[in-house]
């Protein structure tokens, strides 16, 4: 069956990505900085966004949300508006997504490579996990789980995964940061990630049987706020 979906993500403190895909191919996306910004704009971009392509809302059979980790706020946005629209739309089911997975499935390459992403997490901390090679079109095969590390607990996640430092690709969306964090390691380079709204709906389309109704989403924080 050829499903539409509109994946959207406020998982970044900046960034706001939507996507949307047609039977398994990307229609198009929208990458935006908007900062503070993404709960004000939300609205107005996605309903330009589907209207570009003569779409309304009760169109789509899923959206899909990127539910963290990442930006408290931008957790918050993304996922309360996301719940609003599959109502607004007949109560349409909603995918969740990792945001550490879409930035995985991004990058060109993972086929032969370890891909490790980090985000910052603040108190010296990181959400990080670690993703096998994958076939182009294949899902990410996580090799350590998901959840806040701080730099002794990250080292010693990758030494226990098994996985060799030259073998794996370290992104991350504060790259200065963690160069800091991790300085005199053995991790790193660090290469810049931001969120890509057609990676985020291509991964969507292979978890469709994740669907759940839009009152049982719930953000995936892993950490309390705090001001580090």
């Amino acid at each position: 069956m050829k499903y539409r979906i509109l994946s959207i993500n406020c998982s970044n403190a900046r960034w706001t990505a939507l996507g949307l895909s047609e039977g398994g191919i990307v229609r198009g996306e929208i990458n935006l900085d908007l900062g503070k910004r993404q709960s004000s704009v939300l609205p107005s971009l996605v309903d330009f966004f589907l209207g570009s392509f003569l779409l309304k809302v009760t169109d789509l059979d899923f959206v899909a949300v990127v539910n963290g980790p990442g930006s408290f706020t931008g957790i918050k946005v993304g996922v309360a508006f996301s719940q609003f629209l599959a109502w607004a739309c007949g109560g349409k089911p909603v995918i969740p997504l990792s945001s550490l997975e879409t930035l995985s499935y991004a990058r060109p390459g993972r086929s032969h490579q370890y891909v490790c992403p980090l985000l910052w997490a603040g108190g010296g901390r990181v959400y990080s996990a670690l993703f096998g090679p994958a076939a182009a079109g294949e899902c990410p095969k996580e090799a350590m789980p998901t959840r806040a590390y701080s730099r002794g607990e990250l080292q010693a996640a990758l030494a226990h995964s098994g996985a060799r430092e030259r073998d794996i690709l370290f992104i991350s969306d504060a790259p200065e940061k963690c160069a800091g964090l991790f300085a005199e390691t053995i991790i790193g380079p660090f290469e810049p990630a931001a969120p890509r709204g057609s990676a985020d709906v291509l991964l969507a389309e292979h978890y469709t049987h994740r669907a759940i109704p839009p009152q049982a989403v719930r953000a995936r924080y892993l950490r309390d706020p705090d001001i580090g």
